[in-house]
């Protein structure tokens, strides 16, 4: 049984289902997902990664109703159905508790890409210690954490790094959008959910008016992520019709090469720009009881996963209320019309590559739980009186 809430996640889990499905055909997969999944071979129980869009404290209560119908739905398919084993895929808050549940039955639970214990406080550490099985983390720091805790860990890999297909030459892709190929192309990166793009799209696009006024060549690309409808976004867009903006449909994979420089909101996005060599700057805005129980609880200096991998900040972060349209292109411009700048970020996103390690993550991740379920096996078959 898989269990994936949003966008990223729902993309990660499928190429995990794939792989798994291309060593073992007979395996069956169901549970929690999103179309990504599904397409890979889940079947899709509930599309947890479209219907619950999650960003903080206040959108976990605004929820609550519709989140605890899921859990316990969740928690019945656990008991009717007895998997072999829970994967679990990111999404912490919903997760965590749902582990607790599969121990309580005696499912075993495997754990792929980590909540961020190592930002925040430790009681997700303790969770995770009593009731996961196998940890699979993607970050090269995160194993180590989890062997001092004596959790079962074995690190694959970033998923991101994996094949996704042929990459589109620039001059292709500006054809694809319309945009002429002299232009400086910035990237807009409001996120993969609803509310996100209703906070951060009108800052960008007023940060992307400023930016224009110094490049006049400049356009614009917007990634549609499959969980935001295209109207949302052109109901913003439709407010600038001076402004040459592009909104492109699929991940930010099918732009990025076409990208001189980027406006990411903080999260998976950067890293996918970091493996593409494209300059930023990283901003985020939540509500304000998330970001009162962000200050009281985060205990890293960064919140960008670039910097965090860094382990210092190569990409400027703006945050909350710096993140307004002014700050946001003087932030860019400054290092769009600095060569040394320029130059010191790749040095920075260059180290953040090699930091990654190599493709092949979810072949590697599924290696481990097919491993992990035969041993299960094995076992299962050796305490059964003869």
């Amino acid at each position: 049984m898989f269990v994936a809430g949003e966008n990223s996640g729902d993309q990660h889990a499928a190429r995990l289902i794939g792989e798994l499905r291309q060593r073992d055909p007979s395996l069956h997969c169901f549970g929690f997902g999103g179309e990504a999944m599904a397409h890979a071979g889940l079947e899709l129980v509930e599309n947890l990664a479209q219907r619950v869009p999650i960003i903080g404290l206040s959108q976990a209560i605004r929820h609550y109703p519709t989140l605890r119908r899921l859990f316990s739905r969740a928690v019945d398919l656990l008991a009717s159905r007895r998997p072999n084993a829970l994967v679990l895929v990111d999404y912490p808050g919903f997760n965590l508790r749902l582990a607790q549940e599969a121990k309580k039955l005696g499912i075993p639970v495997i754990y792929y890409i980590s909540p961020q214990v190592w930002a925040w406080n430790k009681h997700r550490l303790r969770i995770i210690a009593d009731t996961v099985s196998l940890m699979l983390v993607i970050l090269p720091f995160e194993a180590e954490l989890y062997r001092r805790e004596g959790v079962p860990v074995a690190y694959v890999g970033h998923p991101l790094l994996d094949h996704e297909g042929p990459m589109h030459s620039r001059a292709e892709v500006l054809a694809r959008l319309g945009l002429p190929s002299d232009a400086y192309v910035v990237g807009l990166i409001p996120g993969s959910r609803i509310p996100e793009v209703r906070r951060h799209l009108p800052v960008l696009l007023e940060a992307a008016v400023a930016i224009r006024r110094k490049l006049p060549n400049a356009a614009f690309v917007i990634p549609q992520a499959t969980t935001v409808s295209r109207e949302l976004i052109e109901n913003h867009v439709r407010g600038y019709p001076h402004l040459r903006v592009a909104i492109a449909d699929g991940q930010l994979a099918s732009i990025r090469s076409a990208l001189d420089f980027a406006l990411c909101k903080s999260g998976t996005s950067t890293l996918e720009l970091a493996l593409a060599d494209v300059p930023m700057v990283i901003f985020y805005k939540v509500s304000l009881p998330t970001m009162l129980f962000a200050k009281a609880v985060l205990r890293i200096p960064w919140v960008g996963l670039v910097n965090i991998i860094a382990n210092e900040m190569i990409v400027p972060e703006l945050l909350q209320h710096d993140a307004t349209p002014e700050r946001l292109a003087r932030a860019a411009l400054e290092i769009i019309c600095s060569p040394e700048q320029l130059t010191r970020m790749r040095e920075g996103l260059a180290r953040v590559r090699r930091a990654m390690g190599r493709s092949g993550a979810s072949a590697r991740a599924a290696e481990e739980i097919l491993h992990y379920l035969q041993q299960s096996e094995s076992a299962e078959r050796l305490e059964r009186p003869s």
